[in-house]
């Protein structure tokens, strides 16, 4: 499925909302999400109010789903990896280290990682090597597989890893940080010679 078919898929989804705009190449957009004033969870950092819907109507293909960084995300909607154990993910161990804990590969991740040093003390946790982490999760995705990183910056990768082919832009509502999905897919193993290089 291209990226043209994964926007149509979404824009089918939502169509009451802007849609997404595709080429054979690259998707962006804009999400505007509100607040959620129905949310029964604390947890801080959670992912933003029909932020999960959203994304996955544009994967629908896409098995089985990592959720990186998954705080309290039901695994009924994928296994979860987190550092802490009290949150009873799928799978406890250090994001740059998630190819070693991992049993099998993975045709989607959805890493929604702490965005600063402020908000890794509000988790309790260390601050995390983004780029590690991408390298890391290049290790557990099946080739042309995606992940999907929601950030407040676009972390560094290496272009024989990944190809970065879309960018959604989130805003929840006044007074909230803005964010951005970035849409990476992963290439195929890099061939004997070649120099890595990063995402700059």
């Amino acid at each position: 499925m291209n990226l043209l078919q994964r926007a149509e898929l979404y824009n089918q989804a939502f169509p009451n909302y802007p849609p997404l705009v595709a080429t054979d190449r690259w998707l962006y957009g804009v999400w505007v999400l509100g607040n959620n004033y129905k949310s029964r969870s604390n947890y801080y950092g959670e992912y933003p109010p029909t932020y999960l819907k959203r994304v996955t109507a544009l994967f629908p293909d896409k098995q089985p789903i990592l959720h990186l960084f998954s705080g309290t995300v039901p695994k009924a909607l994928g296994d979860t990896f987190d550092i802490n154990p009290a949150l009873e993910p799928t799978y406890v161990g250090r994001a740059t280290e998630l190819s070693t804990v991992l049993p099998r590969t993975y045709g989607v991740i959805y890493a929604d990682p702490p965005y600063s040093a402020q908000d890794a003390e509000h988790y309790g946790v260390p601050l995390v090597n983004k780029k590690k982490v991408l390298s890391e999760c290049y290790r557990a995705l099946d080739v042309g597989g995606y992940l999907v990183w929601l950030d407040q910056s676009l972390p560094m990768f290496r272009k024989v890893e990944f190809s970065l082919v879309g960018t959604i832009g989130i805003v929840r509502s006044t007074n909230h940080r803005v964010r951005m999905v970035f849409i990476f897919q992963r290439q195929k193993k890099p061939a004997r010679g070649v120099i890595e290089d990063d995402g700059r």
